[in-house]
């Protein structure tokens, strides 16, 4: 290339500035000798213009060609940095916990219990406790908006309370379901125990219920382990103590069953499971963990697009999983929208007004806000990076109380009474990790792949980049200007004499005298 030879005049352009000219002359020797396929043919001194304009456009192409192939790959890196690897389909049963099984009466109240309670308490003029009893299905306007109720029923619910001093969270407490009224008998890894050893009284989106091993803000986390296999499962015998209960006025004949995570409020968004009375029900549970690598928990949360549970506070909730950012929601928008939120939310003693019969109006027609139907409502609930999913298989058969058997746990069974068997299925479960799908070492592999496919370049191919644009362009331009010098200097310097006439007039004087 003779970077160290000095230029000739007839190599100089002194039409063009010296910085100019090196670049030129950098261009051509780093066309010559570079390893990038294509760039030597557009500086081809055996060929024409024509011919360096095309080689020019092909190289422009493949080079696009290649940034849009490093661009995906970029792209892929950041929106999906991770992937789901089985990690086991054999891990121990026992390492967990029983999932918690939560019984919801599809009744809000025990009929007779509120029946004997509000003979107790001075009513209204005009009101007597059988209209009392059929206005207690105004509590299902705290849930939903299938009904609208008169102010005067309003009103009148109202009266109650104040005549009474009573919240209405007081109210409640007397007319609700107690779990003995509800379960009769418990069985539990094969052992036939007190109902009350098992399940405790809970909150739940359908009011109150009865959870196992629920860990819940006021209720004693039992940590029951678990076990697979039928006989080492829950069977509950189901028996609604009221002998005010009426299956036709009630729309219902059996109760909800709930199956959730752990630490989730039990709502819609819990696996839901009617079980009748007059049935013997089987639900054969399949768990399945999601956990994570340590490589992704030092990802930041816009990399992995999830959470932990102490990443994210949530008002209303102790703990972070996502059902309960969706009913933390549903909580936000009440009292956005109505100043207060229903009784069976009240977890952490926030400030928060509890809703009176007088705001059920404002649930009703906000009830589409409440649950973020519109974008403008809903919150932002990142998914959960650990967490058990259930998957849950029933099974249901009509009961039989005449049929013989051996086992006490069928003994003493009525006509309306509904069994119900939960168990896991097997004795392992299957584990899921979420891992990188792709680190730094293996975008740098994919950018430098893309680039050798359409270009030929290289990480070496980068170094000459560098080197002829630093090194070589700077002798490039100290030769310029030392070649400059030396032609300005080898010219001398040059004076601009004036013009004069090659046909100079003579002057002409004449002399008179006198």
């Amino acid at each position: 290339m003779g970077h160290e030879e000095e230029l000739t005049a007839e190599q100089v352009d002194l039409g063009v500035s010296a910085l100019r000219g090196s670049l030129r002359r950098t261009w051509s020797d780093f066309c010559a000798t570079s390893s990038i396929h294509g760039l030597r043919y557009t500086r081809d001194e055996d060929t024409n213009r024509i011919v360096h304009f095309v080689w020019l456009l092909i190289s422009l192409v493949m080079f696009s060609c290649a940034v849009a192939m490093a661009y995906t790959f970029y792209v892929d890196f950041r929106s999906n940095p991770t992937r789901m690897n089985v990690e086991s389909d054999y891990t121990p049963i026992n390492s967990l916990y029983f999932p918690p099984v939560t019984i919801c009466p599809e009744v809000l109240f025990n009929m007779q219990k509120s029946k004997a309670f509000l003979e107790t308490l001075r009513l209204p003029q005009g009101a007597d406790v059988a209209g009392i009893l059929r206005q207690l299905n105004i509590f299902y306007g705290f849930m939903l908006d299938d009904a609208r109720f008169p102010d005067r029923e309003i009103e009148q619910m109202e009266s109650v309370l104040s005549l009474n001093n009573l919240t209405l969270e007081e109210f409640v407490e007397h007319l609700r379901w107690d779990c003995r009224q509800i379960l009769h008998r418990c069985r539990y890894h094969g052992r036939i125990v007190a109902c009350s050893e098992l399940f405790q009284l809970s909150k739940a989106f359908f009011g109150h219920c009865c959870s196992f091993n629920l860990r819940q803000q006021g209720l004693n986390f039992t940590a029951q382990r678990a076990a697979g296999g039928l006989g080492n499962g829950l069977s509950v015998i189901l028996r609604y103590q009221d002998d005010s209960y009426d299956p036709l006025q009630s729309y219902s004949y059996g109760v909800k069953v709930l199956i959730q995570d752990t630490s989730s409020f039990p709502s819609a968004h819990a696996v839901s499971k009617f079980v009748a009375f007059n049935t013997e029900v089987f639900a054969a549970l399949r768990p399945e963990q999601t956990i994570c690598s340590s490589a992704v928990k030092a990802l930041t949360i816009e990399e992995r697009n999830c959470v932990f549970g102490n990443e994210f506070h949530l008002r209303y909730f102790p703990d972070y999983v996502h059902p309960n950012c969706e009913i933390n929601c549903r909580v936000t928008n009440m009292v956005k929208f109505c100043g207060c939120h229903t009784y069976f939310f009240d977890f952490n003693r926030t400030e928060d007004r509890i809703c009176s019969f007088r705001d059920i109006p404002c649930l009703v027609d906000n009830f589409a806000n409440i649950i973020a139907r519109e974008r403008s409502t809903q919150c932002y609930c990142p998914l959960t990076c650990e967490h058990f999913d259930y998957d849950v298989q029933i099974s249901k058969f009509p009961l039989h109380t005449n049929m013989p058997v051996v086992d006490p746990f069928y003994s003493d069974i009525a006509e309306n009474d509904g069994i119900l068997h939960v168990f896991i299925n097997s004795f392992s479960y299957r584990r899921i990790r979420q891992d990188l799908l792709s680190n730094m070492v293996t975008l740098v592999s994919n950018l430098g792949s893309a680039f050798s496919l359409f270009v030929g370049m290289s990480m070496l191919s980068v170094v000459e980049i560098l080197y002829y644009f630093s090194i070589i362009l700077r002798k490039n331009y100290l030769q310029e200007c030392r070649a400059r010098t030396k032609m300005l200097q080898r010219e001398g310097p040059k004076f601009a004499l004036p013009k004069t006439n090659k046909n100079p007039k003579k002057s002409v004087f004449i002399i008179h005298k006198s």
